[in-house]
């Protein structure tokens, strides 16, 4: 597995382009710049099959369009509860730093839920129900990585004090991620990455969670 990380958009959010040996390539939430992470794609020759979105806030949805464009037969996953907020436009103060075209008519071809896995090539994808952030918040595990989207940072969590979050939620979700069996590498929707045991032993919303 080959991971291209690159930060987008007004918020700097996390975007992964995820490849199997074979080309094969899932995108983990282009929240902007859809140009620039299909010139990602293009320079190393892979195949879009899935973009994976971990939540449906603007910043990480805002180049499903572009991406779309250039790869008609990507699926587009969301968690299911997440799905309406792809209608959702961004708030005025966003708007001199985004195209509102890009959030026109977006739509997911697959909802998921916990248990889920989405295959992509030869990497499987599972689906961890983590609300908080949003109602249908998701985090994707494959193989040693720790997709979190915006439910676990670098000894932080999302906020919850936006539309759909829910403090105790997102307590149990970190419960959640903490109880996973072994250590895994944590790539979040923002800031700097870090590992599961790192967060275990120093986050300090994990440990509230686990009190």
């Amino acid at each position: 597995m080959t991971i291209y990380q690159t930060r987008v958009g007004p918020i700097e959010t996390n975007c992964y382009v995820v490849a199997d040996p074979d080309g094969n390539a899932a995108v983990i939430d282009p929240g902007a710049e859809g140009e620039r992470v299909n010139r990602i794609l293009d320079e190393h020759h892979l195949q879009l099959a899935a973009i994976l979105l971990t939540h449906g806030h603007f910043d990480h949805i805002g180049g499903v369009k572009k991406l779309l464009a250039a790869h008609p037969q990507a699926e587009v996953v969301i968690g299911e509860k997440d799905a309406p907020m792809l209608g959702n436009k961004p708030g005025a103060m966003w708007t001199p730093y985004i195209d509102l075209n890009d959030y026109t008519d977006l739509r997911a071809t697959r909802l998921v839920r916990e248990g889920d896995v989405i295959q992509v090539g030869s990497l499987s994808f599972a689906v961890l129900d983590t609300p908080g952030h949003t109602r249908g918040g998701v985090c994707y595990l494959c193989e040693d990585c720790l997709f979190s989207g915006d439910t676990l940072f670098r000894f932080e969590c999302g906020r919850t004090d936006l539309d759909g979050g829910d403090y105790p939620a997102i307590l149990r979700s970190l419960r959640k991620l903490h109880d996973l069996p072994g250590n895994y590498r944590v790539l979040p929707g923002h800031d700097e990455l870090s590992s599961l045991e790192e967060e275990r032993q120093g986050n300090p919303y994990m440990k509230e969670a686990v009190r």
